[in-house]
C-alpha cells in the first residue's frame, strides 16, 4: 500500500512539474492562400503562452518586419515600411492580446505576395519564440462574368451557329470552356483561343476570346427536346475561387411543333379571312335592296 501511494504522489508532482514548465507555443496562424489585389485581406495567429509572459508578436514578410504588438512598452503598437505592405491601424479587424494578435492589410500591389511570418516571443529571462509562416499570392481574379457574343434566339435543325465567349481581364488568365446541355464540347467545335495582352501596375493582365462552331445535328448533339443550353465557363486553374460562368438557351422547334405552328397560322389566316370578307357582303346586300326598291319605283311610275 506504501508504494501505491508513493507512486500516486509521484505522478501528482510530474504533472504539476510539468504545468509549470509549459511552455509557448504558436495554436494557429491564418493567411489567405490567394487574394485579389482590390481586397483588404486579414491575418492572424494565435498563440499560447503557458507560463511566460507575452513580451511581443511580430509580423514579417520575407523577412522583413512590418509590424510589431508589445504590450509592456509604449506606444504598445508600432509599423514598419516593407513594399507590398500597407496596415490598417484604425482597422476594426486590427486586434492583439495575450492570445491572439490580428492585422488587416490594404494597398496590395504586385509586390504583396510572398511569405508572411507571426512571430511570439516571451518575456525575460528566457525570451522564448514560437513562430508560424505562410505564403499568400496576390491576383487580380476576375470581376465579370465570361461576354456570349453571336447567339441567336432561334434556329432550326441543321442551322449551323457561330458563337464566341470572351473572359474577364485577370492575371493569372482564365482558360475558356464551352458546353452544350452541361456537355463539354469536342475540340473540333472550336477556333484556336485568341488572346490580349495588357500590362497595369505591374500585373501582365489578360483576356482571352474562344469561338464556337456545330451544326444543330442531333446525330452529334443528341436529342434536342426544343432547345440548347450554351454555356461558357472562365477558369483560372490554380485558383477555382474565382471560377465564372455565363448561360444562355437557343430555341430549336422540332417538325411537331413547326406542324402545329402551321395550323394554327392557317386558322389564323382563314379567320381573318372571314372578318375581312363580312364587311363587304353587307355592302353587296346594301346594293341589292337598293335596285330591287329603284325598280318598285320604275313600276309604279310606269302604271
Amino acid at each position: 500500500m506504501h508504494h501505491q501511494w508513493k507512486a500516486i504522489l509521484s505522478f501528482i508532482f510530474t504533472l504539476q512539474y510539468f504545468r509549470l514548465i509549459r511552455t509557448l507555443q504558436l495554436t494557429e496562424i491564418v493567411v489567405p492562400d490567394v487574394v485579389d489585389v482590390r481586397d483588404t485581406p486579414t491575418l492572424s495567429c494565435s498563440y499560447d503562452m503557458g507560463t511566460h509572459t507575452l513580451n511581443s508578436v511580430k509580423w514579417y514578410k520575407d523577412e522583413s518586419e512590418f509590424f510589431r504588438y508589445s504590450p509592456m512598452m509604449e506606444p504598445n503598437v508600432r509599423t514598419f515600411p516593407v513594399d507590398g505592405v500597407t496596415v490598417i491601424r484604425d482597422s476594426p479587424e486590427h486586434y492583439c492580446n495575450r492570445f491572439m494578435c490580428r492585422i488587416q492589410l490594404h494597398r496590395l500591389n504586385i509586390k504583396s505576395s510572398g511569405t508572411y511570418r507571426c512571430e511570439v516571443s516571451g518575456d525575460a529571462p528566457e525570451f522564448k519564440l514560437a513562430h508560424g509562416v505562410y505564403n499568400m499570392t496576390v491576383a487580380v481574379l476576375p470581376q465579370y462574368d465570361p461576354i456570349i457574343n453571336g447567339l441567336q434566339h432561334n434556329y432550326a435543325l441543321g442551322d449551323f451557329v457561330v458563337a464566341n465567349c470572351s473572359s474577364d481581364m485577370s492575371s493569372p488568365p482564365a482558360r475558356l470552356y464551352w458546353f452544350i446541355n452541361d456537355r463539354i464540347v469536342p475540340s473540333d467545335y472550336l477556333q484556336p483561343q485568341q488572346e490580349t495582352t495588357i500590362e497595369n501596375d505591374g500585373f501582365i493582365l489578360r483576356y482571352r476570346t474562344l469561338e464556337i462552331r456545330f451544326h444543330i445535328d442531333e446525330a452529334r448533339l443528341g436529342k434536342i427536346k426544343g432547345k440548347l443550353m450554351l454555356k461558357c465557363l472562365a477558369r483560372i486553374d490554380a485558383f477555382p475561387q474565382g471560377t465564372r460562368e455565363t448561360t444562355q438557351v437557343v430555341y430549336i422547334p422540332m417538325t411537331d411543333e413547326l406542324r402545329n405552328q402551321k395550323l394554327i397560322n392557317w386558322r389564323n389566316g382563314a379567320q381573318s379571312l372571314h372578318y375581312r370578307s363580312h364587311p363587304h357582303s353587307q355592302q353587296h346586300l346594301k346594293y341589292v335592296s337598293l335596285l330591287v326598291l329603284s325598280l318598285l319605283a320604275i313600276i309604279s311610275l310606269s302604271l
